[in-house]
């Protein structure tokens, strides 16, 4: 138990998270994952620089961004691949990880609302960050009574797609917009369309199957949980 009357987590607890007992939070995944959180912050300053003022070569700084955005999705699969292999995954990763994922995907779709407002709505941005709220309300609240809440395919679906659209539209604002714009760039317009489509229909999808995981869990919740669960929904009312 802890000061405030909690019960600590058991070992089995641990192991049913893949998370290890005598865990170094600071081990080489979580600091490639803090690297992200750097190097994201150095996008945002880039971008913002941009959308402020501009640095008088505009499809340099976006062509640079869209680079620096496929790192911090390598960076994102390697802290991940080293975490799985070497049996470091932490306590502390499991919630920084997809932390830095969503301030990196969340926060680059939020400046290109202001760079390519024809293409990313500040709707489309909306849905997605409800559905990033959603998802890490529902994984906090059934994790806490004792039920793995893990990654499924379509949220990792909804991620690829992400991560291939946002550099696809700064490619395409850097490149295929202006007067200097490249050859067929209708074509790359509508592809960048297509690619808002399918990400927007794969978040949906993603929410809708974490929600009904969710309710399945608190389903098969025991009857003793169940009822200590509806009387601290009471006590918050």
């Amino acid at each position: 138990m802890t000061s405030t009357g909690e019960p600590t987590a058991s070992k089995a607890d641990h192991r049913r998270y893949g998370v290890t007992s005598k865990e170094n939070w600071l081990n080489l995944p979580n600091k490639i994952t803090f690297a992200r959180l750097l190097i994201a912050v150095f996008l945002f300053i880039l971008l913002s620089i941009e959308i402020t003022g501009g640095t008088g070569d505009r499809p340099l700084v976006l062509n640079l961004a869209a680079m620096i955005f496929i790192l911090c999705v390598a960076t994102d699969w390697l802290d991940g691949h080293l975490a799985r292999k070497y049996g470091l995954v932490t306590a502390f990763g499991r919630i920084a990880d997809p932390f830095v994922d969503k301030v990196v995907v969340c926060g680059s779709l939020i400046y290109l609302v202001h760079l390519t407002p024809d293409l990313i709505r500040p709707w489309f941005v909306a849905t997605l960050v409800a559905r990033e709220f959603l998802v890490s309300g529902l994984r906090a609240f059934i994790e806490s009574r004792g039920t793995p809440f893990g990654a499924r395919w379509g949220g990792k679906i909804k991620m690829i797609l992400q991560s291939i659209l946002v550099p696809l539209v700064l490619v395409y604002q850097a490149n295929f917009t202006g007067e200097n714009a490249l050859p067929y760039a209708d074509l790359v317009r509508n592809f960048c369309w297509l690619m808002v489509v399918m990400t927007l229909l794969a978040t949906i999808q993603s929410a809708w199957d974490y929600v009904s995981v969710a309710l399945g869990s608190l389903n098969n919740l025991p009857e003793d949980q169940s009822s200590k669960t509806v009387e601290g929904r009471e006590q918050v009312r």
